[in-house]
């Protein structure tokens, strides 16, 4: 206990005294060291419930205070200063990071049409930022969803569910169902299961599009189904445990969140969805962190009885075996890109915090060694792509790339799909 309150004295310390905000910390080399050694962001204050409740009775407006009011209770950053652009309709402006991470709505001045986003496995409603104002520029109604254990701290997600998660993506699916005469659903990675598994149960009538980006069907790792078990061993708590200086996505991993993605994975892998569903999925084919192969045998499965369109954006250098029915884009190059990455497909290259010039640079492959990781946050020239192993090999320092060259190409033909499948009448 002295040590843990000597750790954050310290990290309290050097914020203090460098006017810390959510996009210099995670260039802080110092409290990276001191985070990753006292985990003090890898705990939550114990303040309040984990996760809100839900109900049929709870409109949107309320969902979206309480899990406010639940992110500044737990988030010890919850408050810290947030100077990054906020959604294009925001009612105040977003200058604490609450305001980035907490569930939102965009609302137009009628309820015609609306898309609903579900983020992915340790990240937070911030993953589609840019997304979400393309969108309601678009002519949509926006609304985004907080998944149980997130927006708050790592160690979260030790006290939730898969429970939790289905009861709230059944929640906000059947809420945005009532509320809008047509509605999409866009998921990303787990965000993406989830709500397939959700959609596969129950179809509402008015769901008129489903949007899959790289979504969480099989890991690469064959034995994740026992992190369900290995979890049971006290001293066996953490697949990762850094320094958690991301505002907005988890970088430490609790193995309970590896039991709990394993489960949605395997529900998600024996999913049917309607017939009649159109579908677009987006993924690269060297994603490090979803097996895309088994990714393209579900979608190769469905295509065999699906009437409606499935369309795939596959960013490949080499292609798939796709079947026929698919209709496929495939993107082969990418502008000072090696290769596509699982956590980059969102976002645009001038992204001000995860782009190319952006406040933070995802150097996870180095973060057990301090004198690379701080290589890789400060070199000036360094290689973007994929964190596999043939990159980590070729290139020296690779940071895995957090955003989109063809971002563009990639909203043209979302916005495309989405208004094809738009009932004009």
């Amino acid at each position: 206990m002295l040590k843990k309150f000597i750790g954050l004295i310290a990290i309290v310390s050097a914020a203090g005294a460098t006017a810390q905000d959510c996009t210099t910390l995670p260039a802080n080399h110092q409290l990276f060291i001191e985070g990753k050694q006292s985990g003090e962001y890898r705990v939550a204050h114990d303040l309040g419930d984990v996760s809100i409740t839900v109900s049929d009775n709870l409109t949107f407006a309320q969902y979206v205070k309480k899990s406010r009011a639940l992110i500044s209770a737990r988030n010890k950053r919850a408050q810290l200063p947030c100077p990054l652009p906020g959604l294009v309709n925001m009612q105040h402006d977003a200058t604490r990071v609450v305001d980035h991470l907490a569930p939102y709505q965009m609302r137009q001045a009628n309820n015609e049409k609306a898309v609903l986003l579900i983020h992915g496995l340790t990240d937070s409603p911030y993953i589609f930022n840019a997304i979400a104002n393309d969108l309601y520029r678009q002519g949509f109604n926006v609304r985004s969803m907080l998944l149980p254990g997130h927006a708050t701290a790592a160690d979260d997600l030790r006290r939730v569910s898969n429970k939790d998660w289905h009861t709230h993506v059944q929640y906000a699916i059947a809420r945005t169902a009532a509320d809008f005469k047509q509605f999409a659903i866009m998921g990303f990675s787990t965000g993406a299961a989830l709500a397939t598994i959700e959609v596969a149960h129950t179809q509402p009538k008015n769901l008129t599009a489903l949007v899959l980006v790289a979504p969480a069907t099989a890991s690469h790792n064959k034995k994740s189904w026992m992190a369900q078990w290995v979890d049971w061993v006290p001293w066996m708590d953490w697949l990762d445990q850094d320094a958690d200086l991301d505002f907005a996505k988890y970088e430490s991993f609790p193995l309970a969140a590896a039991a709990l993605v394993h489960n949605v994975m395997v529900e998600m892998m024996d999913t049917t969805l309607p017939d009649d569903l159109p579908i677009l999925t987006i993924m690269s084919d060297v994603d490090a962190t979803i097996n895309s192969q088994a990714t393209l045998r579900l979608l190769n499965r469905w295509a065999k009885n699906h009437t409606a369109p499935i369309d795939l954006r596959l960013y490949s250098q080499n292609g798939m075996a796709v079947d026929e029915r698919i209709n496929v884009t495939q993107i082969s190059q990418l502008e000072n890109v090696v290769d596509m990455s699982h956590v980059g497909l969102l976002l645009p290259q001038n992204h001000p915090y995860y782009g190319r010039h952006g406040s933070y640079r995802h150097c996870g492959s180095y973060f057990e060694n301090e004198a690379a990781f701080k290589v890789c946050k400060t070199a000036p020239n360094i290689t973007f792509g994929e964190h596999h192993d043939n990159n980590k090999a070729m290139h020296q320092p690779l940071a895995r790339v957090t955003f989109n060259p063809d971002y563009a190409g990639l909203r043209a033909q979302l916005m495309a799909f989405l208004e094809s499948h738009i009932d004009k009448s």
